[in-house]
């Protein structure tokens, strides 16, 4: 193998001059040949890590191309991360892809393989990108990683037991210490849902951040009933129950602010899993402008609230920030003079003045007899969280007719689809026609990161499907934004205002795409349209709206 320096003079890196002056500093100081011609400021780190990488046939990873998988982190200790400044990428076939910027370091491979007693295989990075990993992810992670070790160290069936007898005896065990640090994660990473799988193959707890799914953890397999059974005590389920699917809440105060999970579970083939919804009411959005509604949408909404009565329905997919627009509305209807009442399930942040009802199957409080006894409480405004059946639909369109401003959500993936919806519940046209105010339809797109923004490499496939002839922004991945190019999300809407062109083909029974028309025709702005404009001004790019919309 040719030593680096001849390489970096054939490939016109270096001269011969400049390389004598960089081994002297080598002997002088006693470092590294790529050091010395770093610090020299004759090659950048980069030239030389694609040089190593050629050389040694060791793959390169760019800065942009680093992604750590967050589960690996506790496979290698803080102190071997730092010490020889690599970083777990991911794991293949049994093998741990470890990056480094110092390949011919010859005790990397020995030292992580001891510890973590698997294969390793190296990838090279920059220095300071795997620094700068080691910080991100290492941050905070050290606890919880070092408590997952110690719970599958642990003696598992003597903590199950004292898990299921007693929740008071139990807090100090790892799996217990575990579990609350895992709620706590989820927080401070604005995650909207825990899941927590087990298949055939894997056990795994993924969160849900800006409406992606990223693994976290690799627990062992044979603690996932520790983990299950744990959550299951805290949500007030029953633990003994593994059949059924069980729901239950429970509450966890984090950095000073008292956060609600809400809890699921089912039972799967390889056994049971669970979703635990975050919510978190500190990130609640406080009106339609911090939800991303432009400033006309919120316009004709102030305006249609202003009506005594009809009906107002948001449709849009499960995630799709439905019940905060609802919310964001009834603080907006908020007033002395009102009496709201709302019928949910369940009942995700409590409104002050506003009677708030949770529903429940188990003792026949369902939408449809919940509304009945709401109609007599008299009502001025009705918020009903979902309208999912033909009975609960007809009570709503018949509330909206004896004078009550009602406000739902309906699963259909376009505003003109709602009166088709609707017809399909069994809702006459002509109730329909006389009752529905307007159909809002919404999707959330993630926006870019203010702080690693730059302009966007459009794929052939992305112009395909939405043509645009401006330039279109995405974040390239920082830290900041966990290397995903991305932080937060906003709203893109489209709103149906039912005027008498819309009405008459509400009347005529027509499809979708003929309101559709009807309603541009008329002003309305589509979720493509509302989309490109928001890629227009950067807050997003076309990727994103390629992938929601």
């Amino acid at each position: 193998m040719k030593r680096i320096g001849d390489t970096l003079i054939e490939t016109g890196l270096i001269t011969e001059e400049q390389l004598k002056k960089a081994l002297e500093q080598v002997n002088k100081r006693g470092i590294r040949l790529g050091e010395a011609l770093i610090g020299m400021g004759l090659i950048s780190e980069s030239e030389l890590i694609k040089t190593l990488s050629n050389q040694l046939g060791i793959p390169f990873v760019s800065d942009s191309e680093l992604h750590v998988d967050p589960s690996l982190i506790h496979e290698i200790p803080y102190s071997l991360a730092k010490k020889f400044n690599v970083i777990p990428l991911s794991l293949q076939n049994g093998c741990l892809i470890v990056a480094t910027s110092d390949p011919l370091n010859i005790s990397i491979v020995d030292d992580i393989e001891n510890k973590v007693k698997k294969p390793v295989s190296l990838v090279m990075a920059s220095s300071r990108r795997i620094s700068e990993a080691i910080e991100q992810f290492f941050s905070g992670a050290e606890a919880i990683s070092q408590t997952l070790k110690q719970v599958q160290e642990s003696e598992d069936e003597s903590i199950l037991d004292r898990i299921e007898s007693d929740v008071s005896d139990s807090q100090n065990t790892p799996v217990v210490k575990f579990v609350n640090q895992m709620l706590q994660k989820a927080v401070k990473e604005n995650a909207s849902d825990i899941h927590i799988e087990l298949d055939n193959l894997d056990f795994h707890i993924r969160f849900r951040v800006d409406g992606m799914l990223k693994t976290m953890f690799r627990p062992k397999q044979h603690l996932h009933p520790l983990i299950v059974s744990r959550i299951k005590v805290m949500s007030r389920m029953d633990v003994s129950e593994h059949r059924l699917p069980q729901d239950g809440r429970m509450m966890l105060k984090v950095e000073g602010a008292l956060i609600d999970f809400r809890t699921a579970t089912i039972p799967c083939t390889s056994g049971e899993n669970i979703v635990i919804r975050v919510l978190n009411h500190g990130n609640e959005f406080s009106g339609l402008t911090e939800l991303g509604y432009s400033q006309d949408s919120i316009e004709k909404v102030s305006s249609l609230i202003m009506k005594n009565h009809g009906l107002i329905l948001v449709a849009g997919q499960t995630g799709s920030g439905k019940t905060t627009t609802l919310y964001s509305i009834l603080r907006m209807l908020n007033k002395e003079e009102d009496k709201i009442i709302t019928l949910e399930d369940p009942v995700e942040m409590n409104i002050p003045m506003v009677n708030q009802i949770q529903v429940n199957t188990k003792i026949d409080l369902t939408f449809a007899n919940g509304l009945r006894a709401i109609l007599r409480m008299d009502p001025d405004i009705i918020m009903i969280g979902e309208i999912r059946d033909p009975e609960t639909a007809r009570l709503a369109v018949n509330a909206s007719l004896t004078g009550h401003l009602v406000f739902s959500t309906i699963h259909t993936g376009t505003a003109p689809e709602v009166p088709v919806r609707l017809q399909e519940m069994g809702v006459e046209s002509y109730l329909t026609a006389n009752t529905l105010l307007a159909a809002i339809s919404q999707r959330l797109l993630r926006l870019n990161c203010p702080t690693c923004t730059e302009k966007e490499k459009i794929s052939e496939i992305a112009l395909k499907k939405i043509r645009i002839d401006f330039p279109s922004f995405r974040g390239k991945g920082c830290p900041a934004c966990n290397r995903t190019g991305y932080r937060g999300r906003t709203c893109v809407e489209e709103i149906m205002i039912s005027d008498s062109a819309i009405k008459k083909e509400i009347l005529k029974n027509s499809e979708a795409s003929v309101i559709e028309e009807a309603a541009k025709k008329c002003g309305m702005q589509t979720l493509l349209e509302n989309g490109i404009q928001k890629v227009k001004t950067g807050l997003t790019s076309l990727e994103e709206l390629v992938r929601v919309i």
